[in-house]
C-alpha cells in the first residue's frame, strides 16, 4: 500500500526559495529566515537584488540593513548610511545635506549605480563636490550616474578619470562640461542631458570612440539648443548608433534641414535619429490645421533625412496653461 511522503520545507531547492524571498519587504524576510541555519543566511546574504524603500523617518534599525543591495530613499529622510555595508545601487529623491554629506567611497566602497534628483536649493552647494566625485572616480565601482535631471552640473575642479562609467543621465549643461565628461570616462556608451548649451571654450579633445548613444531632453522651459552647438558636440562623437533631441516650436515652424546635413557630416555609422518635436500652436487652433502643418513638417523631416538611417519624427503639443 502506497504511502503519502511528507518532505520538510528545506529539501524545496533556493530557487524556490529565492522566487518566494521577493514577495517579502526585508525586514520580514530576515525576522523569518534568517539564523535558521547556515544555508538560509547564506541565501539571504547573496540577494542581489534585496531593495529598502524608505519613504518617512520612521524605521527602525534591523537585520537586513547590512545586506541590502538596493536603497532607496524617496522623501527628505536623514538616516545614518554606515548601517548599510553592501549597496550597489543609490536612489535619492529630495537628498539632505546630512544624507549628501555621507557620499563617499569609504560609505559605499561597492556603489556601481547612483541617481540623485529634485535638489532643494539649500542643498545645491553640494553639486560640486558630487560631480568632482563621480567624474574623478570617486566611487571606483561606479557604472552608471543620473545626476540632476533638470537642474545645471557645475565643475570647480579639473576631473580626472572614472574608467568604468559607461552611463551618464545628467541636466543642463555646456559644450566645456560635455568635452569634460567625455574625457573623463574613457568607456561611456551612453550620455544623456536635458540641454546643451555654447561655452567660451577653445579646449580641443581627442574624439570619444565609445559613445554609441546621445539623448538630449530639452523642454519648453529650459533654453534651446543651437545648430551650433549640436554640430560641435557631434564631432566629438564620430560612431554614435542612435542619436535623439527634443526641440520646442511656438508656431509650428520649419527647421531647415532638422540636422541633416550636420549629421551627414559628422555621423557616419547612425543608425537611428529620432526628433521630439514639442510645440504649442497659439496661432492655428483649429485642429485640422494642427494636423496638415504636422503632417507636412514630418513629411520635410524625412525628405531632409532621405532614407540614410531609420528616422522617426515625434510631435508633442505642449500646453502652457
Amino acid at each position: 500500500m502506497a504511502t503519502d511522503k511528507i518532505f520538510p520545507l528545506e529539501s524545496l531547492p533556493n530557487e524556490v526559495f529565492i522566487g518566494i524571498f521577493q514577495f517579502l519587504h526585508p525586514s520580514h524576510l530576515f525576522q523569518a529566515f534568517y539564523n535558521l541555519n547556515c544555508r538560509f543566511n547564506y541565501l539571504l546574504q547573496s540577494l542581489s537584488w534585496l531593495t529598502l524603500n524608505l519613504t518617512t523617518n520612521s524605521y527602525s534599525n534591523d537585520e537586513s540593513f547590512p545586506f541590502i543591495r538596493i536603497l532607496i530613499i524617496n522623501r527628505a529622510i536623514n538616516i545614518d548610511f554606515n548601517q548599510f555595508l553592501h549597496i550597489r545601487s543609490l536612489i535619492l529623491r529630495y537628498p539632505t545635506d546630512k544624507l549628501l554629506s555621507q557620499l563617499n567611497h569609504l560609505t559605499f566602497p561597492q556603489l556601481q549605480h547612483l541617481y540623485i534628483n529634485h535638489m532643494h536649493i539649500s542643498v545645491l552647494n553640494h553639486i560640486p563636490n558630487l560631480c568632482q566625485k563621480t567624474f574623478s572616480n570617486g566611487f571606483p565601482n561606479l557604472q552608471s550616474c543620473h545626476l540632476f535631471e533638470w537642474g545645471t552640473l557645475v565643475k570647480t575642479f579639473t576631473w580626472t578619470l572614472s574608467p568604468l562609467l559607461h552611463t551618464v543621465k545628467v541636466g543642463k549643461i555646456d559644450l566645456a562640461i560635455y568635452k569634460s565628461i567625455l574625457t573623463s570616462c574613457p568607456n561611456l556608451s551612453f550620455l544623456q542631458l536635458a540641454t546643451l548649451t555654447s561655452a567660451n571654450t577653445s579646449t580641443q579633445i581627442i574624439p570619444h570612440q565609445k559613445l554609441k548613444r546621445l539623448i538630449i531632453r530639452s523642454t519648453p522651459f529650459i533654453q534651446p539648443w543651437k545648430d551650433n552647438d549640436i554640430d560641435c558636440c557631434l564631432s566629438y562623437a564620430p560612431n554614435l548608433e542612435y542619436f535623439s533631441v527634443h526641440q520646442t516650436d511656438m508656431f509650428l515652424k520649419q527647421k531647415c534641414d532638422w540636422l541633416a546635413s550636420i549629421i551627414r557630416c559628422r555621423l557616419a555609422f547612425l543608425q537611428q535619429f529620432v526628433f521630439y518635436f514639442h510645440f504649442c500652436d497659439i496661432e492655428h487652433m483649429k485642429e485640422q490645421s494642427v494636423k496638415v502643418n504636422l503632417d507636412t513638417i514630418e513629411e520635410n523631416f524625412h525628405i531632409a533625412h532621405d532614407d540614410r538611417y531609420r528616422t522617426r519624427f515625434i510631435a508633442i503639443q505642449t500646453k502652457l496653461f
